[in-house]
């Protein structure tokens, strides 16, 4: 018997062990949770367009901040503004007494040119939601606890909720839930990839390109030379392994003149925090190879760094028992093209790892899942055309979905003891294994 199925054999048994307690999550209590959040739906729907009309990037989310917060606060929830540090970011709080605390994450920032190419806006109406549902268990069903909406900014850029981290944000919360859209697929227990980038700046001495070439050191020749030694590297890479780079604010170049300064930025990624490591070693022996081969000086800042997302196979469990119990989507004729695994059919894929994010980081402090949702369309994330799907009552729709099986995950730690010590167990010893 191998290690991975000895694991997956315990996590199933400690899944099965919560759901033997489960009968907390009533059909009525549910039946309330979904009503308050349908209650709403007309103002969730302005906020989500409000936000997909008016994208702002990294650390600019003034508007959606201000939607977000003013939103949550005629909810019912105490508001923080620009919490921990981060100008954009914000906590909602609301608490009836003792008990666990669950959170949700809202991201909100858009692509460059490219505006909600990611679904963001999806992202803060589903976390906005979800933590409707459960206050409403709390304020009126009897159920003991506190939810939490943390804001998290700039996941397309610096990572703000690993800023918020570092502040203590999600200090003294049991579990950290959230979704994400994607094109054709239902997710519950995925992984992510661990993601580095670093801006990358070759300098040389500048000279006439035609008149005195020889007295020049061509900064754009230590980027070329980096380029060209990572397609090299590129044969040795695993399959999993990425390497990304482009050129920054070319605005100094010009053809006649040797460039003597040239901004990159690179990115590496892995499946796992080790891996990455390895590659980033090698980048940075290409890089600075490259600067010694051309007679340039080269400087390396990093500037992200995320680490694999890891997820809970108890919440993932949950929130898909849930999903098919009341959404199945096999029975809706809008949503049964799409594909669905079980989340032991994902934990046995290894999660297929893809894309990277900030909730990874917080994978590694506490219980989290990030969930995905389909929207539909064949232009994939971080393009203008999955802008466009974003912006759909049909996408709209399908955050509410899955904004509601997540609200019933987030009770399920709440009220069920059981289910929060097999989880917390489950997390430890996963974690425990994965130190890096």
């Amino acid at each position: 018997m191998t290690i991975k199925t000895t694991l997956h054999i315990s996590l199933v048994a400690l899944s099965m062990a919560g759901i033997a307690t489960c009968q907390n999550n009533t059909n009525g209590l549910a039946q309330q949770v979904f009503a308050a959040i349908d209650s709403r739906n007309d103002q969730l729907k302005t906020v989500n367009q409000e936000i997909w009309a008016n994208p702002e990037t990294a650390m600019e989310e003034v508007h959606a901040h201000e939607i977000l917060t003013n939103f949550l606060e005629d909810q019912g929830f105490t508001v923080t503004r620009s919490a921990f540090n981060l100008s954009t970011a914000f906590k909602a709080t609301y608490s009836s007494g003792e008990g666990r605390s669950v959170s949700f994450n809202a991201e909100y920032d858009a692509l460059p040119g490219i505006g909600h190419a990611c679904g963001h806006n999806l992202i803060a109406t589903s976390g906005v939601a979800a933590a409707i549902g459960v206050k409403e268990a709390l304020e009126h069903q009897g159920v003991s606890g506190t939810v939490v909406v943390l804001g998290t900014p700039a996941e397309e850029a610096i990572g703000g909720k690993i800023k918020m981290l570092d502040a203590g944000a999600y200090k003294d919360l049991d579990c950290s839930l959230m979704a994400h859209p994607g094109n054709n697929a239902y997710g519950a227990w995925s992984r992510t990839l661990a993601s580095w980038r670093a801006n990358v700046t070759w300098t040389g001495k500048a000279s006439h390109a035609a008149l005195a070439p020889w007295q020049g050191q061509n900064a754009l020749d230590g980027f070329v030379a980096a380029y060209q030694m990572t397609g090299l590297y590129r044969q040795q890479l695993m399959a999993t392994d990425r390497i990304h780079h482009v050129i920054k604010n070319t605005d100094n170049l010009v053809t006649n003149v040797i460039p003597d300064r040239v901004e990159s930025e690179w990115g590496v990624r892995g499946t796992n925090r080790a891996r990455q490591a390895a590659v980033i070693e090698q980048l940075n022996s290409i890089v600075n190879s490259s600067a010694g081969g051309t007679n340039t000086t080269v400087s390396l800042i990093k500037v992200q760094d995320y680490w694999d997302q890891n997820p809970s196979f108890q919440l993932a469990k949950n929130y898909y028992d849930n999903l098919i119990e009341y959404f199945d989507p096999s029975k809706d004729e809008t949503t049964s093209k799409f594909s669905i695994h079980t989340p032991e059919e994902e934990y046995e894929a290894g999660g297929s790892p893809s894309a990277s994010s900030d909730q990874g980081n917080v994978s590694w402090f506490l219980p989290s899942i990030q969930v995905g949702f389909p929207i539909g369309g064949s232009a994939p994330n971080h393009n203008s055309g999955f802008t466009k799907v974003a912006g759909t009552d049909f996408a709209f729709d399908q955050s509410i979905v899955t904004a509601k099986a997540l609200a019933l995950t987030g009770l399920e730690v709440l009220q069920n003891a059981t289910f929060a010590e097999n989880m917390k167990k489950e997390w430890e010893e996963m974690i425990a294994k994965l130190q890096f």
